[in-house]
């Protein structure tokens, strides 16, 4: 029994590909190897098959080849930027930003505060109290005085993602 490599570059699979294609070895027979030695996951049999067929076509490179395609928007720069303008502003929308970077989507935009700044806020607040972040806590906490005393389906409902908010955030309200 053959030890099981884990983690193989794909260019490493594709040269025992190549190797074993120049000594004759049927395509099966060269799938079969692979998933021996690099698990049976490595890569599959139509994979193997196609690179079989390329080497055959005269193609001697293991490594992929570029690909066209738009390159990524958000880099190190563009979030550098995007927070700078939300620190600027700390009650942004994304229809702010979007007037700040109108070559960039909403979506994109979106992501990027969410995924790659951290800043959160759930859906089902946007209508409510749409400016809600850490620089607005104790206007939050006003808003949840006041919404103390009346009893309502809808005052409950929104005490209650309030406090999911800023517990996620990791920021108490007062009682």
């Amino acid at each position: 029994m053959f030890k099981t490599i884990e983690g193989a570059a794909d260019c490493e699979i594709r040269s025992v590909i190549r190797f074993l294609k120049a000594r004759n070895v049927l395509q099966s027979e060269i799938h079969h190897q692979i998933c021996q030695v690099y698990g049976d996951n490595a890569m599959s049999d139509g994979t193997v098959r196609k690179w079989v067929r390329m080497f055959n076509e005269g193609r001697e490179n293991v490594h992929d080849e570029v690909r066209s395609g738009r390159p990524s928007l958000v880099n190190d720069g563009f979030v550098r930027k995007v927070n700078e303008s939300v620190r600027d502003d700390r009650r942004f929308t994304i229809s702010d930003l979007s007037l700040h970077f109108p070559q960039i989507s909403r979506t994109v935009l979106y992501d990027t505060v969410s995924s790659h700044l951290g800043y959160w806020r759930p859906h089902s607040m946007k209508r409510v109290y749409k400016h809600l972040y850490p620089a607005s806590i104790m206007a939050a906490n006003m808003w949840k005085n006041s919404f103390k005393n009346v009893e309502s389906d809808n005052n409950k409902i929104f005490l209650r993602n309030l406090n999911r908010f800023f517990t996620a955030k990791r920021y108490l309200l007062s009682e």
